[in-house]
């Protein structure tokens, strides 16, 4: 994963890490973790700027965030979801465009492929998703041990790359 994160970020101008969840929903509060936990990384770089880095969390309503992102208006964005498919709890895929309707998706009601459609249409960014198997997304406000790991090792790889 880390090679294919690698190249998509080479060329980015200004990264938006756009992440969806609901902190109530046990697993599937890993977008907003991520998001938290990306920032607090992030403003203590000292070495390289990351202004060009923006963070969206979008919680469970990543449509009503379009007009932010079109004013933001970035080369690349990366979106990050708690992604059912079969997997061990915490283990990350990359997902194509193609292939985001076949997954079970978080908990949001627009499927996330109208919002990728909308994005590449009106400002042509470059798009990749990352999906995270969650352990269990009923109400709780916690998230698993195994989702914990991978977000932390997910906000490790974002910040070595950007």
């Amino acid at each position: 994963m880390f090679e294919k994160l690698s190249d998509f970020l080479k060329d980015y101008d200004k990264l938006l890490v756009f992440t969806i969840g609901n902190s109530l929903r046990g697993d599937d509060g890993l977008g907003p973790l991520l998001s938290d936990k990306l920032y607090d990384k992030l403003i203590k770089i000292t070495t390289k700027s990351t202004d060009n880095v923006f963070l969206l969390n979008t919680e469970s309503t990543p449509e009503n965030h379009t007009h932010e992102i079109r004013t933001l208006n970035p080369s690349h964005i990366i979106i990050i979801d708690a992604v059912e498919f079969d997997a061990n709890p915490g283990e990350m895929l990359i997902i194509n465009k193609e292939q985001i309707d076949t997954f079970n998706v978080s908990t949001h009601s627009m499927p996330i492929s109208f919002i990728i459609n909308y994005i590449e249409e009106t400002i042509g960014s470059k798009i990749i998703t990352i999906g995270i198997q969650p352990k269990e997304m009923n109400l709780a406000n916690n998230v698993s041990e195994e989702v914990k790991c991978s977000v932390e090792e997910l906000t490790d790889m974002l910040v070595e790359l950007v």
